[in-house]
Protein backbone atom coordinates (compact mmCIF):
# COMPACT_ATOMS: atom_id res chain seq x y z
CA UNK A 1 0.00 0.00 0.00
CA UNK A 2 2.75 2.34 0.95
CA UNK A 3 4.70 1.81 -2.16
CA UNK A 4 1.31 2.43 -4.21
CA UNK A 5 0.85 5.39 -2.98
CA UNK A 6 4.60 6.87 -3.00
CA UNK A 7 4.14 5.66 -7.01
CA UNK A 8 1.06 7.98 -6.48
CA UNK A 9 2.81 10.71 -5.81
CA UNK A 10 6.10 10.40 -7.84
CA UNK A 11 3.60 10.49 -10.90
CA UNK A 12 1.71 13.49 -9.40
CA UNK A 13 4.62 15.38 -9.64
CA UNK A 14 4.81 18.25 -12.27
CA UNK A 15 8.34 18.36 -13.79
CA UNK A 16 7.70 21.54 -15.28
CA UNK A 17 6.84 24.02 -12.43
CA UNK A 18 7.18 27.49 -13.54
CA UNK A 19 10.70 27.95 -11.71
CA UNK A 20 11.96 31.30 -10.62
CA UNK A 21 12.03 33.70 -13.17
CA UNK A 22 12.34 37.30 -12.45
CA UNK A 23 11.99 40.50 -14.59
CA UNK A 24 15.16 42.23 -14.25
CA UNK A 25 15.44 44.81 -17.12
CA UNK A 26 14.13 46.65 -20.36
CA UNK A 27 16.63 48.10 -23.06
CA UNK A 28 15.97 50.07 -25.59
CA UNK A 29 18.05 49.92 -28.94
CA UNK A 30 17.66 50.60 -32.35
CA UNK A 31 15.82 53.75 -33.54
CA UNK A 32 15.42 54.67 -30.06
CA UNK A 33 19.25 55.23 -30.12
CA UNK A 34 19.94 56.97 -33.52
CA UNK A 35 16.28 58.66 -33.34
CA UNK A 36 16.39 57.31 -36.43
CA UNK A 37 18.84 59.61 -38.70
CA UNK A 38 21.08 56.51 -39.75
CA UNK A 39 18.09 53.73 -40.35
CA UNK A 40 15.71 56.10 -42.40
CA UNK A 41 18.01 56.44 -45.25
CA UNK A 42 18.36 52.52 -45.19
CA UNK A 43 16.81 50.89 -48.34
CA UNK A 44 16.34 47.11 -46.52
CA UNK A 45 13.60 47.35 -43.79
CA UNK A 46 14.37 44.72 -41.68
CA UNK A 47 12.09 41.84 -40.15
CA UNK A 48 9.92 42.15 -37.37
CA UNK A 49 10.81 39.43 -34.83
CA UNK A 50 11.36 37.86 -31.70
CA UNK A 51 14.28 36.08 -30.65
CA UNK A 52 15.49 34.60 -27.25
CA UNK A 53 19.09 33.58 -25.48
CA UNK A 54 19.45 31.30 -22.06
CA UNK A 55 22.46 31.80 -20.73
CA UNK A 56 23.43 30.23 -17.50
CA UNK A 57 20.59 31.80 -14.96
CA UNK A 58 19.28 34.12 -17.06
CA UNK A 59 16.92 34.86 -20.41
CA UNK A 60 17.10 37.59 -22.98
CA UNK A 61 13.44 38.55 -25.20
CA UNK A 62 14.86 40.69 -27.90
CA UNK A 63 12.23 42.33 -29.81
CA UNK A 64 12.65 44.19 -33.01
CA UNK A 65 9.86 45.87 -34.81
CA UNK A 66 9.46 48.61 -37.98
CA UNK A 67 7.76 51.49 -37.21
CA UNK A 68 7.36 55.00 -38.38
CA UNK A 69 10.41 57.19 -37.40
CA UNK A 70 9.85 59.60 -34.12
CA UNK A 71 7.50 57.71 -32.51
CA UNK A 72 7.36 56.86 -28.63
CA UNK A 73 6.47 53.69 -26.96
CA UNK A 74 6.09 51.87 -23.51
CA UNK A 75 6.81 48.44 -22.70
CA UNK A 76 5.19 46.30 -20.00
CA UNK A 77 5.90 42.70 -18.32
CA UNK A 78 4.69 40.16 -16.30
CA UNK A 79 4.81 36.69 -15.41
CA UNK A 80 1.67 34.80 -14.97
CA UNK A 81 2.49 30.96 -14.36
CA UNK A 82 4.78 29.61 -16.88
CA UNK A 83 4.17 32.73 -19.26
CA UNK A 84 5.53 35.62 -20.28
CA UNK A 85 3.35 38.54 -21.70
CA UNK A 86 5.08 41.67 -23.23
CA UNK A 87 3.18 45.01 -24.42
CA UNK A 88 4.78 47.40 -26.09
CA UNK A 89 2.21 50.21 -26.61
CA UNK A 90 2.46 53.40 -28.70
CA UNK A 91 2.61 56.58 -26.30
CA UNK A 92 3.46 59.05 -28.88
CA UNK A 93 2.55 58.59 -32.87
CA UNK A 94 5.52 59.27 -34.58
CA UNK A 95 5.12 62.18 -37.73
CA UNK A 96 8.33 61.53 -39.16
CA UNK A 97 8.11 60.63 -43.17
CA UNK A 98 10.36 57.36 -42.43
CA UNK A 99 10.14 53.64 -41.30
CA UNK A 100 12.40 52.60 -38.39
CA UNK A 101 13.28 49.60 -36.73
CA UNK A 102 12.91 50.20 -32.58
CA UNK A 103 13.97 47.36 -30.67
CA UNK A 104 14.38 46.11 -27.20
CA UNK A 105 15.77 43.62 -25.28
CA UNK A 106 14.54 42.32 -22.14
CA UNK A 107 16.46 40.81 -19.40
CA UNK A 108 15.08 37.91 -17.00
CA UNK A 109 16.79 36.13 -13.82
CA UNK A 110 16.14 32.47 -12.74
CA UNK A 111 15.59 29.35 -14.25
CA UNK A 112 12.70 27.27 -15.65
CA UNK A 113 12.52 24.22 -17.66
CA UNK A 114 10.43 25.91 -20.62
CA UNK A 115 7.83 29.33 -20.82
CA UNK A 116 5.80 30.41 -23.18
CA UNK A 117 5.60 33.77 -24.38
CA UNK A 118 3.35 36.32 -26.42
CA UNK A 119 4.45 39.75 -27.26
CA UNK A 120 2.25 42.21 -28.80
CA UNK A 121 2.96 45.67 -30.25
CA UNK A 122 -0.14 47.79 -30.91
CA UNK A 123 -2.72 46.00 -31.63
CA UNK A 124 -1.53 44.77 -35.20
CA UNK A 125 1.99 42.68 -34.29
CA UNK A 126 1.92 39.66 -32.35
CA UNK A 127 4.39 36.77 -31.58
CA UNK A 128 3.95 33.77 -29.63
CA UNK A 129 6.19 30.98 -28.54
CA UNK A 130 7.65 28.58 -26.57
CA UNK A 131 11.24 29.16 -25.14
CA UNK A 132 13.07 25.97 -23.86
CA UNK A 133 16.32 25.57 -21.90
Amino acid sequence: MISLLLFAAFIGCDKNEPGNLEYAETIEGGCFLEKGSAIKNDPFIKTDAVNYSVTNDSLNVFVGFNATCCSEYSASTSIKGDSILIKIKTTQPGMCNCICYYTYNFKFIGTADSYRYRVSVDDYLTFSGVIKR
